[in-house]
């Protein structure tokens, strides 16, 4: 009896734990036009693992998971091919989890996933904030009712959006950088932090994490970052000039003058909105002790030389037009042009991203 009593118990024990590692997702879908189409789950690698099929809005996946994986849940992309139809799941065993599609995807029934759909409506409120900015912006420049105190104002009130979009993002990765879900949003967007945030976020993480071929770039960035600081010397690099010939930063780097290196292309609308000003001060100063070498991100060489031409470029250009393939990226870690380094007289970086009015103020404060 006493025997017959324990096999119960363990059968039972052995049942309840190959119960624990059922998972449900159940799902829906708000746009109509899914319905009939099918929804898949996939793994990191893209590959499907799972189909359904969404009947009346709805759908359903059960599956077996022995730890805590990652995976993704795709809409059918013959009716909407889009990014926001593909959604990061962070399944445990055990778990039912609820994913829905609707103008917002929301994701719950664990913890990490409940603290991703409230980062995904923060993130949302905030974009919100941010266009509605941005067109209160365009239409008082359409107005012609623009002023200085107004334009301050309204770049004061956008900075604060995104110095909070920064702060929910960093701070949902701070919480879940150990986890499959944190660890894939990381590798994806970690371009969206700041270096010294990324720093800290990969400081976090495990060996086989930082050995991702991906995630040594990004290591490597961080270090090229580092490297082109406010306060040490410029990093030398080699191009080819617009009639081919080689040309070194430490041509003109180190050589006595202030240097400015403007990293564009001919391709950048913000490039162009803001060489008026780079060709202003290159008149004014050119004289004085100031020189500026320009390296272009350009893809192709005729429309390079077209930009230099239509801008009224005059100072020295280089370029190996490999846009942003080209190693210089990495090099002085550029994030977007354009982006400018301005060196001292003996090549040290004392300033970066001056344009402007504030490179106006620069200029003269070190030339005057």
């Amino acid at each position: 009896m006493k025997k017959t009593v324990l096999f119960l118990i363990l059968a039972t024990f052995f049942v309840a734990c190959q119960q624990n590692k059922q998972y449900t997702i159940n799902g829906t879908v708000a746009d109509a036009n899914f319905n009939g189409k099918n929804v898949y789950v996939q793994d990191t690698a893209m590959t499907t693992i799972d189909t359904a099929v969404i009947e009346n809005g709805a759908f359903s996946f059960k599956g077996e998971a022995d730890s805590t994986v990652l995976r993704f849940i795709l809409l059918d992309e013959s009716v909407q091919a889009t990014a926001a139809n593909r959604i990061p799941v962070l399944i445990e065993p055990g778990n039912t989890i609820e994913v829905k599609f609707d103008s917002v995807i929301t994701v719950t029934g664990s913890p990490v996933n409940d603290a991703y759909t409230d980062l995904r409506n923060q993130q949302q409120e905030l974009n919100k904030k941010a266009r509605s900015i941005i067109n209160e912006y365009n239409s008082a420049e359409a107005a012609g009712k623009m002023t200085d105190s107004l334009d301050a104002e309204i770049t004061n009130a956008f900075e604060k959006v995104r110095s909070e979009m920064d702060s929910v993002n960093f701070s949902f990765l701070k919480n879940n950088i150990k986890n499959d879900l944190g660890k894939f949003i990381f590798a994806s967007q970690w371009q969206m932090f700041k270096p010294e945030q990324q720093k800290e976020l990969l400081g976090m993480t495990d060996d086989a994490f930082k050995a991702q071929p991906a995630i040594q770039r990004m290591t490597k960035r961080i270090e090229n970052y580092e490297n082109v600081a406010i306060g040490k010397p410029f990093v030398d690099f080699t191009m080819k000039d617009p009639k081919g010939n080689d040309v070194s930063l430490s041509d003109y780097a180190g050589k006595g003058k202030y240097v400015l290196v403007d990293f564009w292309a001919s391709w950048c609308g913000p490039c162009r909105d803001e060489m008026p000003n780079v060709v202003k001060a290159y008149n004014q100063y050119k004289n004085k002790g100031f020189e500026i070498v320009g390296v272009s991100l350009d893809r192709d060489h005729d429309k390079w030389l077209q930009g230099i031409k239509d801008l009224n470029i005059t100072w020295p250009q280089m370029s190996d037009v490999m846009f942003w393939e080209s190693p210089v990226v990495d090099l002085y870690a550029i994030e977007g042009i354009p982006h400018t380094v301005l060196l001292d007289k003996e090549g040290k970086i004392i300033a970066k991203d001056l344009r402007g009015a504030e490179l106006d103020a620069k200029l003269a404060e070190l030339m005057n």
